[in-house]
């Protein structure tokens, strides 16, 4: 009877022992659980990140499109300046400095650099301008500029090399000119006004030398009432041993004879 009770007991803790196990299903249910929670974890925190990564990729790509508008606004600030020929001037308002900033923020850009050349090419073109009016002092002047824009810009040597062949050009004809004309008959460019002062003045420098070498009066042969009496006031102001005697006829030519008493 005592053996028969502990067999009861004995049975009743074991089985009483696998139903406590039996509800943790240790053998089969808890890893594949937990294993289960940590991937759905993982899934539910996998679009956080990549939405975390979009902010900054956007945040990222906003700032390279504020940087690239600024440069952008810049480069039309120059173009609207070359527009208006406001090249090297004014100070802190010309198409260079504009362009220049573009390229300091954002070396090698497109439209910049087609600036920079495009205010080389006005330059240029203004100093082939000035040559063929045999204006070469301005001519120079247009060349350094082109320099100060760009000095390697390779246009710049070849049109410096055609103003100088054409000054050497311009001075022999002047010189063959003075050799077949007549001592006392000088002929003038057409466009004398139109040239610098120092142009001018080379021009009418043979004619003062004759009249104060010879103290003849002179007889003015121009188009041009106004220009004909200018051309008189500078020759009389630059005798000043004796007042020149002078006529102004209304004329075709461009001519000042010298008659010598």
């Amino acid at each position: 009877m005592i053996k028969k009770a502990l067999f009861l007991l004995t049975s009743t803790m074991f089985l009483s022992g696998c139903t406590t196990l039996s509800s943790d299903n240790w053998w089969h249910t808890d890893l594949p659980v937990e294993t289960s929670n940590k991937q759905d974890g993982a899934y539910r925190q996998a679009p956080v990140t990549q939405r975390t990564d979009n902010k900054v990729s956007v945040k990222r790509q906003s700032k390279v499109t504020r940087a690239q508008a600024v440069t952008a606004n810049i480069i039309r600030e120059g173009q609207m300046a070359l527009s208006e020929n406001r090249l090297l001037t004014p100070e802190g308002d010309n198409a260079n400095l504009y362009f220049q900033i573009a390229l300091g923020r954002d070396p090698g850009n497109y439209d910049a650099t087609i600036g920079i050349a495009a205010i080389v090419d006005k330059y240029l073109a203004w100093a082939i301008q000035s040559a063929n009016a045999a204006d070469f002092k301005s001519a120079e002047q247009f060349i350094e500029r082109a320099k100060r824009v760009n000095p390697r810009d390779p246009n710049i040597q070849e049109i410096e090399v055609r103003v100088e062949q054409k000054q050497v050009v311009d001075d022999h004809a002047s010189q063959a000119d003075q050799q077949f004309a007549s001592e006392d008959i000088f002929h003038l460019p057409d466009d004398l006004f139109q040239l610098s002062e120092e142009k001018i003045l080379s021009h009418i420098q043979p004619i003062i030398d004759r009249v104060e070498k010879t103290q003849g009066s002179i007889e003015i042969h121009w188009p041009r009432d106004k220009e004909g009496r200018l051309l008189y006031q500078i020759i009389n102001s630059r005798t000043p041993n004796f007042r020149v005697r002078a006529m102004t006829f209304l004329s075709s030519e461009h001519t000042v004879e010298v008659l010598v008493n």
